[in-house]
This record gives C-alpha cells, structure tokens and sequence, in this order.
C-alpha cells in the first residue's frame, strides 16, 4: 500500500469508508504503515494503520 492508492477502511468500527491515501506519515515502528487518509466525505483520517486498510486499487492518484 502507497499514497495514492484507493483504500476502504477495514476497521470494525470504521463503517466501509471509501478513501484516498494522500500522506505516508513517519512513525517509530517499521513493521506497520501509517497513512493520512482523504475520505470520500471529505474529511482526512490521520494516523491511520495499514492493517485497517484495505487496497481496492493501487495508485488510483498520483500525489507524489
């Protein structure tokens, strides 16, 4: 997974959101990603891990 990708929130509680990865956000850890997220709502989720995030299309945009 990547910026740019088209992702769904797979979070339990994340209620299927559609969305866009626009950030790769620095963290302490190097087993895990953490990207901000572009909702289809138009709000931005930060913080969010790659494990609650599933890929439907990879580099639907490209913000780099």
């Amino acid at each position: 997974m990547k910026v740019g990708d088209l992702v769904k929130d797979n979070h339990p509680t994340g209620h299927g959101r559609t969305g866009i990865a626009i950030a790769s956000v620095p963290h302490s850890t190097a087993l895990n990603k953490l990207f901000k997220v572009l909702w289809q709502n138009g709000s931005i989720g930060d913080n969010i891990w790659d494990y609650d995030l599933k890929l439907l299309s990879e580099k639907s945009l490209d913000f780099q």
